[in-house]
């Protein structure tokens, strides 16, 4: 087996050193030869009124920059920066929406699913209703009264419930989105 290796790499090795020699003479050749072109010059001859004096290529820059600038301009209102991110603007909300919130009343301090129902009262001039806290202490209410650590108000005061509107933000923290809350009067049986 190494036999027919060596049969086969002697001739290889013999082309290419035959073959070496042969190109290296013939790039020393073709390098000898100097190789000169001419490139003609095309001169222009400027006429009186092409030309143009110092001043006006400057003043025509000036005037050029000036509408470049005026062109655009960025207006970054109503955009997301997105540099910012979207977690310190999801707390700044927050803290914005806890400051406008603030509680009032001890009602207000309270969520929703903390209160029942106890009573109604229905007139011709206005409806009111008894809510009690888990504290077992009474507080009466009436069509626009604020409850809720929501933000939420009293809608409506039917003859077996009472409607409070909460308003929660969407996830991008910026909508507010309106929850109609049904608390019924519990049914004596």
């Amino acid at each position: 087996m190494c036999k027919k290796r060596r049969n086969s790499i002697i001739p290889v090795s013999i082309l290419g050193i035959v073959t070496i020699p042969a190109f290296l003479v013939i790039t020393d050749a073709q390098a000898s030869k100097k190789a000169t072109f001419k490139i003609p010059k095309e001169r222009k001859e400027i006429t009186e009124p092409d030309k143009k004096t110092l001043e006006e290529e400057v003043q025509a820059d000036k005037v050029g920059a000036e509408a470049e600038r005026e062109e655009y301009s960025y207006d970054p209102t109503g955009k997301v920066d997105p540099f910012k991110s979207f977690i310190v603007v999801r707390r700044e909300l927050e803290e914005k929406e806890r400051e406008r919130a603030k509680p009032k009343t001890y009602l207000e301090t309270l969520d929703v699913s903390q209160l029942t129902l106890s009573a109604i009262v229905l007139s011709k001039k206005e409806n009111w209703a008894l809510f009690r806290d888990s504290k077992g202490d009474g507080h009466v209410i009436k069509v626009g009264t604020p409850v809720g650590n929501k933000g939420g108000h009293v809608i409506k005061i039917l003859d077996k419930e009472v409607v409070v509107r909460e308003y929660h933000l969407d996830i991008r923290g910026r909508e507010r989105i309106a929850k109609d809350i049904s608390i019924k009067l519990p049914s004596i049986d």
